[in-house]
């Protein structure tokens, strides 16, 4: 069943469709937190915060196609909670620049492209660059590339506008290209190209 019409039965006091949804949603929603802090320890206690918080607030989604980014932007809030809590959590910029230090996943051995490994290390390679990109760059890619939110979606998990989120995009594209290697860009690139975006 899709999500909105989970949440719509979840409205009228359907706890087996808040079930059904909270197994929907928790999958994307612990990725994207473990993204944020970093810390295993955390990530269960902040997914239970947040599906708390979406329960008690479902009546706040309005329209119902808000209801990712509106949980998104609740796991969000609850990261920066605990990233205080811990005393990790500065102030964000988007004009910081990308720390210039190069990733590199290498062997000996360089596996064909089509070695499964070699793709695996590809995309722990952009991951582990991803981690250098300025926070708020690296929190917009995460959720355009990894969790395939819209641009209308990131604006409202980041309570920000389409303009910015784009620029943002651009900006963490751009530094991603300096920090990882060419044979990587041009393995992301030449794969990717048919689907059109790469970050």
């Amino acid at each position: 069943m899709l999500e909105q019409q989970l949440l719509q039965q979840a409205k009228t006091g359907d706890y087996d469709a808040f079930e059904q949804l909270y197994a929907q949603l928790e999958g994307p929603i612990k990725r994207f937190v473990r993204r944020l802090v970093g810390s295993p320890d955390t990530v269960d206690d902040i997914v239970q915060l947040t599906f708390i918080s979406l329960y008690r607030n479902l009546h706040r989604i309005e329209p119902v196609e808000y209801l990712r980014p509106y949980v998104f932007r609740i796991a969000r809030n609850h990261c920066y909670d605990e990233l205080r809590r811990q005393g990790r959590f500065e102030p964000l910029s988007v004009e910081d620049e990308a720390t210039e230090i190069k990733i590199s996943f290498t062997s000996d051995k360089q596996p064909e492209p089509e070695d499964v490994a070699h793709w695996i290390l590809l995309q722990l390679e952009v991951q582990r660059a991803m981690e250098y990109l300025p926070e708020l760059q690296r929190q917009t890619l995460i959720l355009y590339a990894e969790e395939e939110l819209s641009y209308n979606e990131i604006a409202v998990v980041m309570e920000t506008n389409v303009g910015t989120v784009k620029s943002r995009l651009f900006q963490a594209r751009k530094a991603l290209r300096r920090l990882v290697r060419p044979q990587t860009l041009s393995a992301l690139e030449a794969e990717l190209s048919e689907g059109g975006d790469y970050p």
